[in-house]
């Protein structure tokens, strides 16, 4: 059985995929091994249940994603994102039912009325000057439809992480002479599946991660940074990356591939003459002091050393994952990736160790 509930895109690598056709379109994602690390069900929920709902759009995540559009592509940011409107950015402005009243008064018109908008509607007809929050709300809502609302304080912290990587030399470093926001989608050749990654930022001889984090606990900032790479999993998005992107660089090289949208010949050629690429996060803080740190992320510590454990234990993990994948399309399909789960005898091992101390 196949899965039939996502559009296939051709194999390639994408430089003007919008970002709801990359997230609708079939295949294994860092993100899908996440969920498929929960469980095959978890996987199939989030990803290819008809019925499921849009991943709700938190204050971290916004922020997160509005942080990545002004840095990196300025225009897009204006495309997506808009400044919430308060009424104190409109003096005098009527607002409630009682401003609308105490200014018809105020001008000698009747002020009584059986809805709020009959007020507006008067207020209207007289061609008094008046500024009418709801009418503002109304065109600035016309104006911006279909982009993301911040509030003055995300502008402000935006702003602020923007401008602090912006002065930063290595940041600048890190985003020059790269193409922003990469769609890649290649056939992994052991399985047979759909692998894709989206790439903040590529450049021909590395890819470069923008992270936001907060750190409310007030923990050292390393050791805040290190905690997050641990428990959101970006070891292990830095290794399917790196896997993603060498497959499509070989199979580019060997035509297996193309490429789609606006990139230079330049550009092209030192992507596919670079076997080996570094992989870069860089952390900013979401508000302020905005601290900034640059993680580099290594196979090995040394040429010819021992694997890192962190890059080991993400290789292993999607390489199962892959497997893991590959059976499930095959096995269930469109269907719920479901089995009857057997009845568990509990053991002293499977409990957390602070149960023993």
């Amino acid at each position: 059985m196949t899965n039939k509930i996502r559009p296939v895109v051709e194999p390639g690598i994408y430089f003007n995929m919008p970002e709801t056709a990359y997230h609708a379109s079939e295949g294994l994602s860092c993100s899908g091994i996440k969920h498929l690390t929960v469980s095959k069900l978890n996987y199939w929920h989030k990803n290819l249940n008809p019925d499921r709902e849009p991943e709700e759009d938190t204050g971290a995540r916004r922020f997160g994603k509005a942080t990545h559009a002004f840095a990196l592509e300025s225009e897009r940011f204006a495309q997506h994102f808009a400044m919430k409107l308060s009424p104190e950015d409109f003096h005098g402005a009527l607002v409630t039912a009682d401003d609308m009243k105490a200014f018809l008064e105020l001008n000698g018109l009747p002020k009584s009325a059986k809805k709020k908008s009959d007020l507006v509607d008067r207020i209207v007809a007289s061609g008094l000057p008046a500024v009418i929050w709801d009418q503002e709300l109304e065109r600035h809502a016309a104006e911006h439809a279909g982009k993301t609302f911040l509030s003055k304080e995300e502008s402000k912290n935006i702003a602020g992480a923007a401008a602090v990587m912006a002065d930063d030399p290595y940041v600048k470093a890190a985003l020059s002479g790269g193409m922003p926001e990469v769609s890649f989608f290649v056939r992994d050749p052991e399985t047979g599946v759909m692998l894709k990654s989206r790439m903040d930022y590529v450049r021909p001889r590395s890819t470069v991660d923008i992270k936001t984090f907060s750190n409310s606990r007030g923990k050292p900032v390393e050791k805040a940074i290190f905690e997050a790479i641990f428990y959101e999993g970006y070891h292990l998005q830095c290794v399917f990356y790196n896997q993603v992107r060498e497959l499509a660089r070989q199979q580019l090289a060997a035509g297996e591939i193309r490429t789609h949208g606006d990139v230079s010949e330049q550009w092209l050629k030192e992507f596919i003459d670079t076997e080996g690429h570094g992989f870069v996060l860089i952390f900013i803080e979401s508000s302020a002091p905005f601290h900034l740190r640059m993680e580099l992320l290594k196979e090995a510590e040394a040429a010819g050393a021992d694997l890192n454990v962190y890059w080991s234990s993400a290789h292993m993990r999607i390489h199962d994952m892959k497997k893991l994948y590959a059976e499930c399309l095959e096995k269930y399909g469109d269907k719920p990736w479901r089995d009857p789960a057997l009845p568990h005898q509990l053991e002293d091992t499977d409990l957390p160790m602070l149960m023993f101390s």
